[in-house]
C-alpha cells in the first residue's frame, strides 16, 4: 500500500510517500499550502509535491491513499472545494487540518494537548476516548495569537508608531524591519496593501534575535509569551494532558514559558507526517470517519 501524507502550512509544505509494505519512504518540500491564504497556490504546491514523489517512487497518484493536513481546511467551503478538485487524483483521500495531523503525530495517537506556533497558532487536544477539540486558530484577521503572523503584525504596528513620531525610528528591531519595508508612507503603504500573513511572519524571528539589545523587542517577546500561555491554559481547561509545542516558533518560545507551564511540556514523539500516517492507517482499516467528511 502506498500512503501519501502531507503537511501544508502558511510558510511551507512537507510531503512523504511511504510504501507501507517495505517501510521505504521519499520526502519533498515545497512552498505554502494554506487554503485560506492562497487557495490556488496551495493546490499547485500539493500537486507539484505529489507528482515529484510519484516520479521518485515510480508509481501513479491513483495508487495512493492520501491524507493531507492543510491550514485552512477547517473552513467547510474550502475543504469541499479542495476535495472536489483533488479526490479523483487518488485512490482514497482525506483532507483535514494541519492541526489535526500534528495532534496525532505529537504523542503518536495517545492523549495530548498540542499548541502549534507557526505562521498562525492553534491548540488541539486529543482525549483518551478519542474526542478531539480545537481551541483558537480563528485566523489572522481576528485570532492566531502567538503565531508568527500575529507577532509580525505587532512589530509592524510599532514601526508605524515610530515612523509617525518626531524622533523617527529608534528601535534596533524596527530599524532592521524598516530595511525590508521602508520607513516612509511612500514605501510602507504599498507594502501594507499587499502584505500576506506569511510576509508578516517573516519578522517574528527578529523579535527573539533583538530581545537582548532592544527594549521594544523584549516587550514584544513577552507579549508573545503571554499570548501563548493564554492559549495553552484556555485549551488545557480541567484535563491532565501532556503538552507539546510545535511549529517554527516553538523552539524559541519553550524556554521562556513560566514556571507553571514548563513542567507540563514534553517533546513531540512524532511529526504531522507521522500523524497523517496514523490517520491513513485508520482510513484503510475503515476505523475513521468517511474520507469525504469534513474534519
Amino acid at each position: 500500500m502506498w500512503i501519501l501524507t502531507l503537511d501544508g502550512g502558511g510558510s511551507k509544505t512537507l510531503a512523504r510517500l511511504t510504501n507501507s509494505a517495505t517501510g521505504q519512504h521519499w520526502q519533498q518540500q515545497a512552498g505554502p499550502a494554506s487554503l485560506t491564504n492562497d487557495f490556488d497556490l496551495a493546490l499547485s504546491n500539493i500537486r507539484q509535491l505529489s507528482q515529484a514523489l510519484c516520479q521518485q517512487a515510480a508509481v501513479t497518484s491513483q495508487q495512493l491513499v492520501a491524507v493531507m493536513g492543510l491550514a485552512g481546511a477547517g473552513n467547510p467551503q474550502q475543504h469541499q472545494q479542495a476535495m472536489q478538485l483533488l479526490q479523483d487524483d487518488y485512490q482514497q483521500l482525506l483532507i483535514t487540518t494541519d492541526a489535526r495531523t500534528s495532534l496525532y503525530g505529537a504523542n503518536l495517537g495517545q492523549p495530548v494537548l498540542v499548541v502549534a506556533l507557526g505562521t498562525g497558532s492553534v491548540a488541539m487536544r486529543l482525549l483518551a476516548n478519542g474526542n478531539e477539540q480545537q481551541i483558537g486558530g480563528w485566523g489572522f484577521n481576528i485570532g492566531d495569537e502567538g503565531g508568527g503572523a500575529w507577532l509580525g503584525k505587532q512589530v509592524v504596528r510599532e514601526l508605524l508608531w515610530q515612523v509617525d513620531s518626531l524622533s523617527g525610528v529608534q528601535s534596533p528591531l524596527l530599524k532592521a524591519v524598516a530595511q525590508h519595508i521602508g520607513d516612509s508612507a511612500e514605501r510602507l503603504l504599498p507594502w501594507l496593501k499587499n502584505a500576506s500573513p506569511t510576509d508578516f511572519a517573516e519578522f517574528a524571528p527578529l523579535v527573539f534575535q533583538f530581545a537582548s539589545q532592544c527594549p521594544l523587542a523584549l516587550m514584544l517577546r513577552q507579549r508573545h509569551i503571554d499570548a501563548v500561555e493564554q492559549l495553552l491554559w484556555q485549551a488545557l481547561e480541567q484535563f491532565a494532558l501532556p503538552v507539546v509545542l510545535l511549529g517554527g516558533l516553538a523552539k524559541d518560545t519553550l524556554p521562556l514559558l513560566s514556571a507553571a507551564c514548563q513542567p507540563l511540556v514534553q517533546q513531540a514523539k512524532g511529526s504531522a507526517l507521522d500523524g497523517g500516517l496514523l490517520l491513513a492507517q485508520q482510513l484503510i482499516s475503515n476505523v475513521s470517519e468517511p474520507a469525504h467528511e469534513h474534519q
